[in-house]
């Protein structure tokens, strides 16, 4: 969409994108601001690198077509952790599902305790190589609030 302002010029509110999502991150806006707009929610999945129907069905240029190979270097947002709710320390167990599940590596995790190597991991986000799909959001099984979730960029940044 470049960023969200073109976003809000251009979308008709159609529904199109939002009906052709397969894991139906794409959901209408309630906000009166930008009613019936697609945003994006991670609950029930997370946008995949290598799809790309959005952008080959926005009839009002609000998403702009993409390759499946450019849309890997576009960042649409970045993951925040929320060391609060995340379950290695929380619950003291390991998990690391926000790494294994990450498209691009932008997750690694890490002792806790810098200098002790045995402590419980968490994760760390490499902010610039993450590029905002939401699989480490819709993956968390931290509840009622995830330990992670993306923040999205106002305008959109080729990583």
């Amino acid at each position: 969409a470049l960023s969200a302002h073109n976003m809000a010029q251009h979308c008709t509110a159609c529904q199109l994108c939002v009906s052709v999502c397969p894991n139906q991150v794409l959901r209408p806006s309630t906000d009166l601001m930008k009613l019936m707009q697609p945003e994006m929610l991670y609950e029930r999945g997370y946008c995949r690198p290598e799809c790309v129907k959005c952008s080959e069905v926005c009839p009002a240029g609000a998403i702009l077509p993409i390759s499946r190979v450019d849309k890997s270097s576009v960042q649409i947002g970045h993951a925040v952790w929320v060391k609060r709710n995340c379950i290695p320390l929380t619950d003291g167990v390991e998990c690391g599902n926000c790494a294994r599940h990450c498209p691009v590596g932008a997750i690694q995790m890490v002792p806790n305790v810098a200098e002790d190597r045995n402590s419980t991991k968490i994760p760390a986000i490499n902010v610039e190589r993450c590029i905002g799909c939401g699989a480490c959001e819709n993956l968390c099984p931290a509840r009622p609030f995830t330990a992670i979730y993306v923040e999205g960029h106002e305008r959109h940044r080729i990583v």
